[in-house]
């Protein structure tokens, strides 16, 4: 039985699960489902459905879909490897697929499906048993969010990336972060094993919560795996992918991969849609689109990664950061500086841009074209303004989801290219929102 909780791609035989969300309310949405074939629907309130659509009513739809897939899982009892941290935790997730799918059976999850909501939806209509290495990513906004995926979800391998000033208006301080990121630490029994970015002083100290083994990976002489153990050349783009690397390595050794096995799957690696990606773009340009996301630490290594690309000019669209509480004018401020040092021309997109471009010298402000949003400067990009992009020059595209940059990225993309194949948030689904 597959369950679904949005009619845009529901399938015949499903069962639709009525979801309150923070924008829609799926119970509005179950008539619709049921025309689409549904065979069940699970909902909070009374349903009034055909003889043939099972209506089962819960108090609470997610926790209903959570306590089915905690039943699922602890009942197969697989390997369950759990990836945290405030960026690079995608990638990392990948990366550690990518490794381990060389030996092992592996379910993982997908796209942001990083909530109770999505990594029960990846459990319910996934096949796994006991040999499975089951990769989850786990995401929090706020305090105990990681302690509550890992209750229902609990990890016997925790991989810890980083702690970053992200979701700042939730977890209010860096400290708040790193207690929340602790969590999944402090979720493993004595047979557990926490993978942590020994280069993280933050990360670092989660090995004292640690009650089981732990694996700390980095650059640093204090680190068990360090950039010597990498015999392969990774075709990825940035200075952060020895991290993901690393840490893919760590999950690896855990499992019991020599490492020959281990390489060779790195070097197979490549760039996830809308993360630092190389494409070819529109009027003989290269396009890095990292449009999936941004935070201040990923912004400055985009931009690192502009600067060192051979270009005649280097074009800079970067949207808003979102989330970033009191410390957003200052950190969209640090950034839009770094920016000026690295593009020749740019272009921001969103409110905190807009204000942070207005605090810098008027030099500065000259040189950054401003645009509400990202519809409204792809639509400019269209009509040839205020730049088009010409044979050799570099132009990143990159912006927190919220902000959408994906549209300017398929603008910048060459016609020759499916953009579904390449970029982010393509579906049916994303691009009705």
């Amino acid at each position: 039985m597959r369950y679904s909780t949005d009619t845009r791609t529901i399938c015949p035989g499903d069962t639709f699960v009525a979801v309150q969300g923070e924008r829609h309310d799926g119970h509005t949405f179950i008539d619709e489902a049921i025309r689409k074939g549904a065979h069940g629907v699970v909902a909070e309130r009374p349903v009034v459905a055909p003889a043939h659509v099972e209506v089962t009513q819960v108090p609470d739809s997610e926790q209903f879909l959570a306590g089915m897939a905690r039943k699922k899982l602890l009942a197969a009892n697989p390997c369950v490897i759990a990836i945290t941290g405030s960026v690079g935790k995608t990638s990392t997730r990948n990366a550690i697929a990518t490794v381990l799918r060389g030996r092992f059976d592996v379910l993982s999850t997908t796209g942001n499906l990083n909530t109770v909501l999505g990594i029960s939806l990846t459990l319910l209509n996934g096949k796994f048993d006991r040999e499975t290495k089951v990769v989850l990513e786990m995401g929090a906004c706020r305090p105990g969010d990681i302690a509550g995926l890992c209750g229902y979800f609990p990890p016997k391998v925790a991989v810890v990336t980083n702690v970053c000033g992200v979701h700042l208006e939730t977890f209010g301080t860096i400290e708040g972060v790193a207690r929340t990121k602790s969590e999944i630490v402090r979720a493993l029994g004595a047979d557990g094993t926490a993978c942590l970015n020994g280069d993280d002083p933050r990360v670092r100290a989660m090995e004292s919560l640690n009650a089981g083994q732990t694996v700390r990976y980095g650059t640093g002489a204090h680190c068990d795996v360090v950039p010597g153990l990498i015999t392969q050349d990774i075709p990825l783009l940035g200075d952060h992918v020895i991290y993901l690397v690393l840490a893919a390595f760590a999950a690896g050794y855990t499992q019991g991969m020599p490492r020959d096995e281990i390489n060779e799957r790195l070097a197979m690696m490549r760039p996830e849609k809308g993360r630092l990606s190389r494409l070819e773009g529109i009027c003989g340009c290269t396009l890095i689109d990292d449009s999936y996301n941004a935070s201040p630490v990923a912004m400055r290594t985009a931009l690192g990664v502009l600067q060192r690309q051979p270009a005649d000019r280097r074009i800079a669209y970067l949207g808003d950061m979102l989330e970033l509480g009191e410390a957003s004018l200052a950190e969209h401020k640090k950034v839009l500086r770094d920016a000026v040092g690295v593009a020749d021309i740019i272009v921001v997109v969103g409110k905190h841009m807009a204000a942070a471009r207005a605090s810098l010298p008027d030099a500065d402000q000259r040189a950054i074209v401003v645009f509400a949003s990202s519809t409204e400067a792809a639509d400019a990009l269209r009509a040839g303004d205020p730049v088009s992009p010409g044979e050799g020059d570099a132009v990143l595209v990159k912006g927190s989801q919220g902000m959408r940059m994906e549209h300017v990225s398929r603008v910048l993309l060459h016609d020759s290219i499916a953009p579904e194949s390449v970029l982010c948030r393509q579906t049916e689904s994303w691009r009705q929102i």
